[in-house]
């Protein structure tokens, strides 16, 4: 277990503040809550994480920023560094939430990090948002992945497709229920081929990112073959 604690980083204004207290209530616990505070500090980390991408990428096209800020905005980042500064011990839950581990729910602690934000740039002001969000971000901004690894499936299947002027291919979703629990399945097609592939998830997104993933492969080895 990492021994740094997000305190280290917060100044005494808002330690002392009561919205540090509302950063990290989950609902399940009080009506005054941080889900305000979350969709508030989303919003600023979106705009300071843009804000560095387009100074420090100046050679980038839009797509390739907004795929860079994607990675870093996205919960799985949040939530990992909310785990490294132990977040999830700090975060007030109900008592539901708590015996379902809440502390270490990918959503809950992702969100709680978001909210904290906002309550930096609420009493600090925006210059030291914006220095906390560049520390707490600074290897994940250090580290990214090259830009064709930030492509999704989808994208990088139809690039590859129209490399070869071959026509796009077409996705069927449908969803299915099973326990009481919706979710959905695609088939991927790719008619010049002959090529149908199915992707499942508890979204029509991540059904067709598994679709295509699996469509890309096929392909990719098919013209490999033929470049060979």
């Amino acid at each position: 277990m990492n021994n740094t604690d997000i305190e280290k980083l917060l100044s005494a204004k808002v330690l002392k503040s009561k919205l540090y207290i509302d950063s990290l209530t989950h609902r399940s616990a009080s009506h005054i809550n941080n889900e305000r505070l979350e969709f508030f500090g989303d919003a600023v980390l979106g705009f300071f994480i843009a804000e560095y991408l387009y100074i420090n990428f100046p050679n980038d096209d839009e797509g390739t920023l907004s795929r860079k800020r994607s990675y870093l905005v996205r919960k799985d980042t949040l939530s990992e560094i909310a785990k490294f500064y132990n977040l999830g011990n700090k975060i007030i839950l109900g008592e539901g939430e708590k015996k379902s581990g809440g502390r270490k729910s990918t959503s809950i602690i992702s969100d709680a990090l978001e909210a904290l934000i906002a309550v930096v740039y609420i009493t600090d002001g925006p210059g030291v948002a914006r220095d906390f969000i560049y520390t707490v971000f600074d290897c994940y901004i250090k580290s990214l992945p090259s830009d064709d690894e930030l492509k999704d499936s989808k994208t990088k299947l139809q690039e590859l497709l129209q490399s070869y002027n071959c026509e796009l291919p077409e996705y069927d979703t449908i969803e299915t229920s099973q326990n009481n629990k919706i979710n959905f399945k695609t088939f991927c097609k790719i008619n010049a081929h002959d090529i149908c592939e199915n992707g499942f998830g508890s979204n029509k997104r991540k059904s067709q990112q598994e679709a295509a993933q699996k469509a890309y492969i096929k392909i990719k080895n098919i013209y490999n073959k033929k470049d060979a």
